[in-house]
């Protein structure tokens, strides 16, 4: 799979929406969220997530998300919902993001970061660093 230079992503998801799916994924211990080492959102918890490649599904995203960025095979659930960021900054561009949220159960493998997260973690209560959006919306699932 081909990458997009930080040029070439700018230039698309200026114009068009980025499709995106986010994780969530809970066990005993809570719901586990990365701890972002880079812009954007740097410093801040989030649920795994990142964006669906052109001809990919997207319970395929789900699956290589979650190897990637956490070191768990899931099974994929249901589509629990989506988020909508209409002024996500991203390259000092506001870009139009949309999550599609997904429930992932983890089969097997050993928790570890990709270059993006300096640490994971499994959360009784939501952090208070935790990305607004996602906030919002993982309050809506206990409502």
């Amino acid at each position: 799979m081909n990458y997009l230079t930080d040029e070439e992503f700018v230039d698309i998801y200026s114009k068009a929406p980025r499709l995106c799916v986010d994780l969530v994924i809970k066990n005993n211990e809570g719901i586990l969220l990365g701890l972002r080492s880079r812009a954007p959102f740097e410093d801040m918890w989030n649920l795994p997530g990142g964006t669906v490649y052109k001809d990919e599904k997207i319970e395929e995203a789900g699956i290589r998300i979650a190897k990637n960025e956490t070191g768990l095979d899931v099974n994929i659930g249901k589509c629990i919902g989506y988020i909508e960021s209409l002024k996500e900054k991203r390259f000092d561009v506001e870009m139009h993001t949309i999550s599609i949220i997904l429930e992932v159960f983890p089969k097997e493998g050993e928790l570890h970061c990709d270059e993006n997260t300096k640490e994971l973690k499994y959360f009784q209560e939501l952090p208070r660093t935790l990305i607004r959006e996602q906030v919002e919306f993982l309050k809506t699932l206990h409502a």
